[in-house]
């Protein structure tokens, strides 16, 4: 049994696709965390909140996109997304299969 997984495993590339995925999400993580501008508010204007979150998303999901190749079930795997949520968000951002979206959404 245990000969047939590895068979399995090795036939497949599932530990290639593993290892990819890995490396995927730690490459998303960094760029999440090194590329998010330190927020600054101004205490007499403020700042626009919906605004600051709607760009951070529509970052997230670009990036998760663009890693998946287009393919928006995996995309809301890595997001910890249902597909519906994501799609959703897409059609409300105006972002398109692989990650390219119109100057509206930024």
């Amino acid at each position: 049994m245990a000969t047939d997984n590895l068979v399995f495993r090795e036939e497949y590339g599932f530990d290639d696709r593993i290892t990819t995925l890995r490396g995927a999400l730690r490459t998303m993580l960094n760029e999440v965390t090194t590329e998010t501008e330190p927020v600054t508010i101004d205490p007499d204007r403020g700042i626009d909140f919906y605004q600051r979150v709607e760009k951070f998303e529509v970052e997230l999901i670009e990036t998760a996109l663009r890693m998946t190749g287009g393919r928006q079930n995996r995309a809301a795997k890595l997001l910890h997304l249902p597909t519906s949520t994501l799609c959703t968000k897409m059609k409300q951002f105006n972002i398109g299969r692989h990650g390219s979206f119109s100057q509206a959404a930024r």
